[in-house]
Formats: structure tokens, sequence, C-alpha cells
């Protein structure tokens, strides 16, 4: 068993996802201790309750921690949400549409402590910060079944709108093309319907082999890909931009090739330098993310 070598207060971070609860229990001096609930599909309110109020029991049987060390709660969970954290909408738990988060989670574990919620970008975009710290104004493209992200200034998120920096994989990409692909929650043309990974696999695309770049399917996602992150370097600027989630390995063997389109006559309103990098995300990201987050609030 890992053993306690941090002192001092520690920060919880559970992330609700459509298939667990994930928690983590976060403090600077000390890798973190995580911990996923048990399975769950479409839970309600009091079913998640529950699972949140017996992981967080294990997780400090696991750790050796008493309630007391807990300072504060973060709470990340896929969905807009406003200023006061309460879900607007929640496709991988509905149940929750509505709810207040921090009200919710105070509730539930009854620490008496700060609760401050975050989109799931957000979390996972805090974590990569805290891992690998970048100066400046970094731009956290997320890739996986759908695409997202997150701006952060100095580790800490630019909100502006419900809850987000921007809904990063609705941008339209199309160029006006008719025949544009489409998903149904983002509609026709955005940067998703390209990139995210049902329509890469429903196009049969080879991810295994290194000639999937020559897949149409592919060659039209890495164009998109371009056409996003020049429109997301002039409306942000950012210093940095860092590719996070499940289906990034799928791209990074054609960064270079990205890198050149996207510098290809960039606009002036683009910074003149910036980077593009992997991140390091794992399963329990917008965990520690979330822990890292409340820190700071």
């Amino acid at each position: 068993m890992q053993s306690v070598t941090a002192s001092g207060s520690w920060s919880l971070g559970i992330d609700i996802g459509g298939a667990s609860v994930k928690l983590a229990l976060v403090n600077d001096g000390a890798k973190p201790w995580t911990l996923r609930g048990d399975p769950h599909e479409m839970p309600s309110v009091d079913e998640l309750s529950g699972s949140i109020a017996s992981s967080f029991a294990k997780l400090l049987k696991q750790s050796g921690l008493d309630r007391s060390a807990v300072s504060s709660v973060g709470v990340s969970i896929a969905g807009p949400m406003d200023a006061n954290g309460v879900l607007e909408m929640a496709a991988n738990v509905p149940a929750l549409a509505g709810v207040s988060i921090p009200n919710w989670i105070q509730e539930t574990l009854k620490l008496g402590v700060p609760v401050t919620a975050a989109t799931d970008a957000n979390a996972a975009a805090a974590c990569e910060h805290r891992r690998n710290p970048m100066p400046g104004r970094t731009l956290y493209l997320s890739l996986g079944t759908g695409v997202g992200g997150a701006v952060l200034d100095d580790g800490r998120p630019v909100i502006i709108t419900r809850g987000t920096s921007g809904h990063f994989g609705h941008m339209d990409v199309s160029g006006g093309d008719p025949n544009a692909p489409a998903t149904p929650g983002a509609g026709r043309g955005a940067l998703e319907a390209y990139i995210g990974f049902r329509t890469l696999e429903a196009d049969g695309v080879p991810f295994d082999s290194d000639d999937r770049f020559d897949h149409p399917t592919m060659k039209r996602a890495l164009g998109a890909m371009a056409n996003g992150i020049r429109i997301l370097l002039a409306i942000y600027r950012p210093d940095h931009f860092v590719l996070i989630g499940g289906t990034v390995e799928i791209f990074s063997p054609a960064f270079d090739q990205i890198t050149a389109m996207v510098n290809d006559k960039l606009t002036h309103a683009a910074p003149a330098k910036w980077t593009l990098t992997v991140g390091q995300s794992d399963n329990f990201a917008a965990a520690i993310g979330a822990a890292t987050l409340s820190g700071l609030a």
C-alpha cells in the first residue's frame, strides 16, 4: 500500500461518468490516491449518491486519511452548467439535469467544505496543466467519441459560456460543403463530425495500420483538424496547443503534416509562435483535475 507522505489538506475530485464514478484525493506533496466506483448505467440521483458515498469511504480507507483531511471538493461532469453549478443537460447521466451539483454533493458527503463543479473538459485540462504546467495561455483539444476542450490561463479556466471556454467540437469547419458529415449533437459540418471516433470507425479507418492516413476519411479529418486549429488560434490566441483524449494516438504521427497545414498562410490574428504537443491524460484525469480546480477556487 502507498504510504501517506504528504501533510496538510487534501482535495477530493469526483468525476461522474456514464459508466461509473471515479474519485481522486490530491495533495501537492504526494501522488494522488484514485478509485473507480462500481459500474452503472443510467443511474438515478439516489443511486449516484450511494455510489459516491461508498466510493469515498473506500478511498479514505485505502489512503489511511481521515475525513477531516479533505478541505475542498471538485466535481467533474459532462454537460453545460450555469454559474451556480446547475447542470443544464447531461447526456451520460440524465437524472442530474437541473440539479445543483455543489448542493447535491454537499448533502451527499456532508463534509462541510467548499464544493465546486466543472465540465469534464475543464477538469481534464487542469490535470494536464498540473502534470505539465505551461506558462501563458494553453488550449486543450480533447479527442474521443466526441470533441471538446478548454482554455487555461496559467492553469485557470477561461469561462465564456455555460461553464466552458466554448464548444470546440461544434465549430463548422466544412467551408460550406453541402455534403459535409453531421452528428446528432454537433450538427452538419462540425469538427466533431470529421474527427470524432464514431465517424472514423463507421467509415472503416484502419486505426492499427500505418496506411491509415491514405484513407479518404482520414485525409478529410486531417484537413478538418487543421481548419479547426486555425480558427481556434485566431480566436483564443494560445501560446500552446495540446491534444488530449482517447484517440490522440490515431492522429499523432501526422503532427508535422497538421502543423504545416495550419501554418500555410495563417492569419496574422493568430499568435506568431505556438506549439502543438500531446498530453498524457489517463482514466482519472478528470477526477484529478476537478480536485485541482477545487483547490484554486
